[in-house]
């Protein structure tokens, strides 16, 4: 059985590129619940949550393309 190394490859870049969001999503998340850090500091919490569900969401976009690359049958 060989892999798809294109397929591969494109699946490591979604991670790559997810990478960062995994550590800025919380890291804005917790400036934004810092008492007394900014009154109604919604936008940097909606920053925070966005961040974590760009990280999620290529994360596991990658993760799918990988493991197609192993075990697709083309």
């Amino acid at each position: 059985m060989a892999t798809n190394r294109d397929k591969l490859l494109k699946g490591v870049r979604f991670i790559t590129f997810g990478f960062p969001f995994i550590f800025l999503g919380p890291i804005v998340l917790t400036m934004a619940g810092i008492p007394n850090y900014r009154e109604g500091s919604y936008g940097w919490f909606a920053l925070g949550i966005l961040f974590m569900a760009i990280a999620a969401i290529l994360c596991v976009k990658g993760l799918r393309t990988i493991l197609a690359a192993f075990f697709d049958k083309n």
